[in-house]
């Protein structure tokens, strides 16, 4: 009987020593870094400090990377709960303007709202230009007559693929232009006064053109950019409400003088061969190098324009228009294909991805894909084709190097 009674006691005693760890301990708290997530915002988050964030997770720095798992808060157990309430009293000396400063100061070039301006300065009205929507950096730049160089350097961006948001400001002026008259009071004192606003907006209309689409009217342009018919047609001097697929609707700028909304210039193929320049109207395709020249390769027909450029750099619409194709497409790899008025079309081929669908109305400047080597391609390069009625001619003819 004493037999039996010892091997249920020691039965019992080896059952509690095995969930003792988990009674008596609770499992850490931890979080997940997420896109715009810093130690300082954790620390507020979960109530604790940078310094407890640093130890608690061994950290050097305060460098995170999203999806990295970081513990906030240390599990506590029966025996660990008596020393700890004496942790909070020193924990509150650290919170203090030094340790909160430099944690601001690490997140301002990541947060795509912040604009990075010389230190000490505050820039007037002009040296900026508010994101619109579709806006991209490059066409900021183009549409600003600044190169996309000037533009990064300026705002303290690495690339070209930092994300932009409607409404963000980015630098268009050479902030060493600034100087200390533009500083602290009358930097200030023109915001109030209406006056000198208006002519600061004046100085930076951007002309904006439109060119008219199969079954397009003019409520329905004048609707799509928040316009009404009547301003519409005084900008453009149009007495009707007439339009025809390829002419072109201004939609910013100065009033346009009588006649000036024509529809593009289409010739035929023996006034292609003379004229070394069809039309100087497209927007880049990509920042690139020419690699590959239209005409004949190894014997072969060589329908476009090989620019060569790193893997991801962004590939933009030469014109408004329509995606008829966006796909892959044997040895073009990703390609895009988009339908222009005037019997015009473009292609843009081994694409690393695209960025758009069949049927997407694009906008000239607008980012369509990412630079890669798909298909039948040595290299990452942009494939570029200018076709019109259907037959490729060389881009040379269309595009500005």
């Amino acid at each position: 009987m004493n037999l039996k009674l010892n091997k249920y006691i020691w039965i019992a005693l080896l059952h509690i020593m095995l969930i003792m760890p988990v009674v008596l301990s609770a499992s850490d708290q931890k979080h997940t870094v997420r896109k715009g997530d810093t130690l300082y915002s954790l620390s507020k988050k979960y109530g604790t400090t940078v310094d407890q964030l640093l130890k608690l997770n061994n950290l050097q720095g305060s460098n995170l990377s999203i999806g990295q798992k970081l513990i906030v808060k240390k599990g506590s157990t029966s025996e660990q709960n008596k020393p700890k309430p004496a942790l909070p009293k020193p924990a509150v000396k650290p919170i203090s303007p030094p340790p909160v400063e430099p944690e601001q100061d690490s997140t301002l070039p990541t947060t795509a709202e912040t604009v990075v301006s010389p230190p000490n300065l505050r820039l007037s009205e002009d040296y900026y230009y508010t994101i619109k929507l579709k806006d991209n950096l490059y066409r900021v730049a183009v549409n600003n007559g600044i190169t996309l160089k000037e533009l990064l350097a300026w705002n303290g961006f690495a690339d070209s693929s930092v994300p932009i948001y409607p409404g963000n400001k980015v630098i268009i002026k050479d902030p060493a232009g600034h100087t200390p008259e533009d500083n602290p009071e009358k930097a200030v004192k023109p915001i109030p006064s209406p006056a000198p606003t208006v002519v600061q907006a004046d100085t930076l209309v951007i002309e904006r053109v439109y060119v008219v689409q199969k079954k397009d009217t003019l409520f329905r342009i004048a609707t799509n950019n928040g316009m009404t018919v009547d301003e519409l047609k005084k900008l453009n001097n149009l007495s009707s409400n007439e339009i025809s697929v390829g002419q072109k609707i201004y939609l910013a700028g100065k009033p346009r003088p009588q006649g000036s909304s024509v529809k593009t210039e289409v010739m035929n193929d023996e006034e292609l061969q003379k004229r070394d320049k069809i039309r100087s109207d497209l927007f880049m395709p990509v920042e690139g190098r020419v690699i590959s020249e239209y005409g004949l390769r190894n014997g072969r027909p060589h329908k476009g324009i090989d620019l060569g450029a790193k893997s991801g750099t962004p590939i933009y619409a030469v014109l408004d228009g329509t995606v008829v194709y966006s796909g892959v497409q044997g040895s073009y790899g990703n390609v895009v294909v988009i339908e222009h008025p005037d019997f015009v079309m473009t292609v843009y081929a081994h694409n690393e991805k695209n960025l758009v669908s069949v049927n997407d109305v694009v906008k000239k400047g607008q980012q369509i894909a990412t630079v890669g080597s798909t298909g039948n391609a040595q290299g990452s390069h942009l494939h570029f084709e200018y076709r019109l009625k259907g037959k490729a001619i060389n881009p040379r003819k269309v595009l500005t190097f």
